[in-house]
Parts: C-alpha cells; structure tokens; sequence
C-alpha cells in the first residue's frame, strides 16, 4: 500500500522514517509563553513576537463612594422635564424622586419622612402627599411604613440581570396598578421609539 493509500489515521507528520520531536511540557511557573514554545519547536524559520497592549478603561470618577443609578434616557430626556414644565410632577414630587434614586440599593429604598425632609430641607409634614403622588403614578411603590420599591424601569442602581430579577419579582406579583410596567397615563407622552 503506498503513501497516499494509508489512512490518514496510521500517517506521521514529515517524511516517512522520521521520529516525531518530542514536546516539553511547558509549565506556568517557568514563565515561558506557551505560544512561543510551540512555534521554536515545531515552527520553521525565525519566530515573530507580537506584543499585545491591553487598554482598561478607568471607572466612572463620580461624587460619592456608593456607586450611582442608572436613569432611563426616555425618562430623563421627555417625561420629567415635560411634566416639570407643565406642573404633572411639583417641584417636590421630582426632588423626592431624585432623593430616592440616589439612596436606592438595587431598587429597594428604606428611608423615613423625616430623613427625606431633612435632606430635602422641607417639613416632615409635606412628604407624605409627595409620596402618594409618586406612588399614584407608578414611579415609587410603597410596600410597607419607611420601605418603598423605586420603579427599576425608570432607574436602578445594579447590573442588567439584578435588574431583570427584580423586574420578575416585581411582576409575578401581578399589581393591579401595573407596576412596574404602566407608568400613569400623564406620563407616557411620548413614544419611546424617539429616545436614543
């Protein structure tokens, strides 16, 4: 049987007669590039080195050391300036909103009228109705006394997949306000088609 009949499974690399080089093992304590070591072995002519520079982008340098929230384009750029300008959110509605954006931990805000009025520089007396008119438009969700749920499609603080459980958390409790999925009809203007 010659050469090109034999199967290709009995064939030896190189010419007939000829033992294979052997292979040395190459560790990842002798600091040898495995890559290297393969082409000085079974390459023929000059070995090329190519250097590799990796970039690594810096994090955010932002104010504060707790992270930040990741706000919806749409609801930056037309619902809350639009509903601001033509009072469908007072200007104590949206700096309570902000203030719960800010202080949220993957959505879930633990704060008391007091704390909020204090950094807000108000009296204790006003968050409450501002809370309800959040709470009414589906932006916030009050689940107990001092314990609210930031809705996580407008801002949350947290990667993609913490957002999406919460979201199912969030929706296999079937709200009858729809929340987190309906915002109030005053507040969905425009269509999201036009947000980048």
């Amino acid at each position: 049987m010659g050469e090109a009949a034999r199967p290709l499974r009995g064939r030896r690399a190189g010419p007939p007669n000829q033992q294979p080089k052997s292979v040395r093992a190459v560790g990842a304590d002798d600091g040898t590039d495995l890559a290297r070591a393969i082409a000085q072995q079974f390459g023929k002519g000059p070995v090329h080195e190519v250097k590799t520079v990796v970039y690594r982008r810096p994090p955010h340098d932002m104010l504060g050391s707790d992270g930040y929230s990741l706000v919806s384009n749409y609801f930056l750029r037309r619902v809350l300036p639009y509903c601001l300008m033509h009072n469908i959110i007072s200007k104590l509605q949206a700096a309570v909103l902000a203030n719960m954006i800010g202080r949220q931990k993957k959505g879930k805000i633990l704060v008391t009228h007091a704390e909020l009025a204090d950094e807000i520089g108000v009296k204790r007396t006003s968050i409450g109705h501002a809370l309800d008119a959040l709470c009414e438009k589906n932006l916030v969700r009050k689940v107990k006394r001092s314990s609210y749920q930031l809705n996580p499609r407008v801002a949350y603080n947290g990667n993609g997949q913490e957002q999406h459980d919460f979201l199912d958390e969030l929706r296999a409790l079937a709200l009858d306000s729809r929340f987190p999925d309906e915002l109030a009809p005053e507040l969905s203007l425009f269509p999201r088609s036009e947000v980048g």
